[in-house]
């Protein structure tokens, strides 16, 4: 295969990480003007905010297993699809009910798109550029977030404008769907695929792979609380926190999300310098005390930032950290290292769990954030996404190894060697 193919092949699957951050934020720009419109009830606003995350849990598993037994090229054809009908659904919903299941099953397909995603390309890309070209995807899914957000703010004020971002995702489906068609599949699992789902169970339930998935889990949980409940409820705390116009919430969230771009880019920079556990733990760190500080303000002073003019500021940039701390570790590297650390046999399915465990994470955070501060205002919320990233602070310190040097493996019966020893497998194919 040819360079200008391989680069062909690497954006197509990709985009598909812009395309489902893309629809998470769709929502979080529509949310305010449907609780708007339609009266939703604080407990109705959580249940739509976390129904796209609901969908990703179960997506995920299914593909992911999937994924391990038919190969990953048919399940990035067959997701794109779903995801595209339901986009449409999304965008024509006549009712609050309609809407949320429309969005559980647009989040299905995002949920089986991101446990295949990283799963095909470590086993695509060499061992020497897959930190960074993940990375890069990764830093691409930053656009997606931004391009919604700017998007709601050009249409939330014309009728039906909030439908807009969430149609324009079916036309994202288009050219993608077109480009995966000449998706090459996998050698790696082509060659060292499991023979049944009885092998691939039996493989997850080795102690060193359960114990590895478990703590890959845990820390996708705890960033992800933070991550998915900022994003769905970043222009709604706007509105109540800052007491800006709905329109004037979409356009501070770009410029908060546009922050992520050149932190992403350190990322993109340093992973295969560093490595990811530094980069982890730094950005864990890092929004853990962003947030718990932004809490504890917005605590004491009950929230009501407009009567406290000379705090604005430092509201804003204890955000723009907390964002930025994000985007440089954890954001990226949750998701890579999962992939990185697992046999082929099983690569796919111990992706979908540690990523069904993160969008549980979301509804969490979604959950969390909405009855916290309707009891005892923002501030409450953000302690709370403050303390689960000090916890995946914790989690990555205590537990987690370096991975950029662990070399793509086939599981092995009986053997004993160690995680980042492993001896590279023996290809019945060259890679392309």
């Amino acid at each position: 295969m040819n360079v200008g193919s391989h680069r062909r092949v690497i954006v197509a699957v990709s985009a598909g990480v812009f395309i489902g951050t893309y629809d998470v934020a769709a929502i979080s720009v529509a949310l305010p003007k449907v609780v708007q419109i339609w009266h939703v009830s604080p407990a109705d606003m959580a249940l739509l905010g976390s129904s796209a995350f609901i969908g990703m849990m179960l997506g995920s598993m299914v593909a992911g297993f999937a994924a391990d037994y038919v190969g990953r090229r048919l399940i990035l054809l067959v997701d794109f699809l779903a995801y595209g009908i339901a986009s449409v659904l999304s965008a024509v919903s006549p009712n609050l009910m309609w809407l949320i299941l429309s969005r559980m099953i647009v989040g299905f397909a995002v949920g089986a798109e991101y446990a295949v995603v990283f799963p095909y390309l470590v086993e695509y890309i060499g061992q020497r550029d897959r930190g960074r070209i993940m990375a890069w995807a990764l830093w691409a899914a930053n656009f997606g977030m931004l391009f919604a957000y700017g998007l709601g703010a050009l249409t939330i004020n014309y009728p039906g404008g909030w439908r807009i971002p969430l149609a324009f995702g079916a036309l994202l489906v288009v050219p993608i769907l077109w480009w995966r068609r000449f998706l090459p599949e996998s050698l790696e699992w082509a060659s060292h695929r499991a023979s049944s789902w009885r092998d691939v169970i039996h493989i997850l339930s080795v102690p060193q792979y359960r114990n590895i998935v478990s703590v890959s889990a845990l820390t996708w949980l705890s960033y992800q609380v933070s991550d998915q409940g900022l994003t769905i409820f970043l222009p709604w705390m706007f509105v109540s926190i800052f007491g800006t116009s709905i329109s004037l919430a979409a356009w501070h969230s770009v410029i908060v999300k546009a922050v992520t771009i050149p932190a992403a880019l350190i990322t993109v920079w340093m992973i295969d310098r560093v490595g990811r556990r530094p980069l982890q733990l730094w950005g864990f760190w890092g929004r853990a005390a962003a947030l718990l500080l932004l809490g504890t303000l917005l605590l004491a002073i009950h929230g009501n930032i407009g009567h406290h003019q000379n705090l604005v500021g430092v509201a804003w940039v204890l955000l723009v950290l907390a964002y930025a701390a994000g985007a440089v570790g954890p954001d990226k590297t949750t998701v890579i290292t999962t992939a990185e650390r697992m046999p082929t046999e099983i690569r796919a399915s111990a992706q979908a769990i540690a990523e069904s465990s993160g969008r549980l994470g979301g509804i969490v955070g979604v959950l969390g954030y909405s009855f916290l501060s309707a009891l005892w205002g923002p501030g409450a919320g953000l302690i709370f996404f403050g303390a689960m990233a000090a916890i995946g602070t914790i989690l990555t310190w205590s537990f987690l190894p370096e991975t950029q040097h662990i070399a793509i493996y086939a599981y092995q019966e009986n053997s004993r060697c160690r995680e980042g020893q492993r001896v590279r497998v023996k290809k019945s194919a060259k890679r392309p």
